[in-house]
């Protein structure tokens, strides 16, 4: 029997590399600005607000802050995606503070003024006690008034639209899903299969925590958040049977 540690789908760089284009497509990309512009209305974000893009991937939100002349902090555990967030921003000569670390490790008390979860980047973590470190980091690091922004796709949307099977394709191959609610539908068990070009078969069990609107604001409440309000898009629009997202917004 093999002492090699099982690497969980989180830790897996390889998986994260493969989905690179499925994650970061040029749509998504080109629709930034806009998404910027919902959160900046929204959170009525100010010109020197300081922010903390944490799980920023290829930093396609800390990129479009920092146009703007926010100073950013981008985070991320993915060598690959700071590599390509730090060579866009030296191509663009921006001032853009990539760090590589996890987000349950990393904090500075009381430096910035805004933390941005985009893209269903929380509620990786199998023990949801981690879940809440995360949250009490986030805490620990925004200053007095400073908002947290979470945006994520709740269960009550996942519930409405949940599609066990689908297949997608892809310039570097296929992509095959299956996905199952488990545990009471406290979290989402989700069977990646990606068939590459050169015949390489990748598979992935992808388990994370899925959370309603009412559970997330208790949460962030739990760990000394104020004025938690829920919104169903980043228009402001509501938490209802046609939101689109979950968007949290919580107040220190």
């Amino acid at each position: 029997m093999s002492d090699e540690k099982q690497v969980e789908w989180y830790e897996d760089d390889k998986m994260w590399e493969i989905m690179e284009p499925v994650l970061f497509t040029e749509a998504r990309i080109a629709h930034t600005s806009n998404e910027v512009d919902a959160i900046k209305s929204l959170c009525k974000i100010q010109p020197d607000d300081a922010i903390l893009d944490l799980c920023c991937g290829v930093g396609r939100h800390s990129l479009e802050f920092a146009r703007r002349g926010h100073k950013v902090v981008g985070v991320d555990r993915t060598k690959l995606y700071l590599e390509r967030a730090k060579k866009a921003a030296k191509d663009e000569k921006l001032n853009i503070e990539f760090v590589l670390d996890d987000m349950r490790t990393f904090y500075r008390k009381k430096s910035f003024d805004v933390v941005l979860s985009m893209f269903t980047s929380f509620s990786y973590f199998d023990d949801h006690e981690e879940q809440m470190l995360v949250l009490r980091n986030i805490y620990a690091s925004l200053r007095a008034g400073g908002r947290f922004i979470l945006e994520s796709m709740g269960k009550e949307i996942l519930a409405r639209i949940f599609n066990r099977h689908s297949w997608s394709e892809w310039p570097h191959g296929f992509m095959l899903e299956e996905r199952e609610a488990i545990d009471n539908w406290s979290k989402m068990h989700n069977k990646w299969i990606f068939i590459q070009k050169d015949g390489a078969v990748r598979r992935w069990d992808v388990v994370h925590w899925i959370y309603s609107g009412a559970e997330i604001k208790d949460m962030l409440e739990s760990v000394g958040f104020s004025d938690v309000k829920v919104f169903g898009g980043s228009d402001g629009r509501a938490y209802d049977n046609e939101a689109l997202r979950l968007v949290v917004i919580a107040t220190k």
